[in-house]
């Protein structure tokens, strides 16, 4: 059976980092990490320093580092993430 996946959007002052679909997706948060999948429920955090990790449909891992951190919105199987 196939995993779903979701539309993940991560951008910096400078540019776009991630553009792409998503099986999961881990965030630091300031009270620890927080993991999310398909159908997660609507969210808005604030993120802390650290890395950020998704698992593509392939299988295939992307970690990128946050060093200042940002903030999160999921909303209808969109995660949105400013660094």
């Amino acid at each position: 059976m196939a995993e779903k996946t979701f539309q993940v959007n991560i951008h910096s002052r400078e540019k776009t980092v991630y553009d792409g679909q998503a099986v999961s997706v881990i965030v630091p948060c300031r009270s620890g990490y927080l993991g999310i999948l398909a159908d997660h429920a609507p969210l808005a955090a604030s993120l802390s320093s650290g890395k950020i990790t998704l698992r593509s449909p392939q299988g295939a891992t992307n970690v990128i580092d946050s060093r200042a951190g940002g903030f999160l919105e999921v909303v209808k199987n969109q995660v949105t993430i400013l660094l």
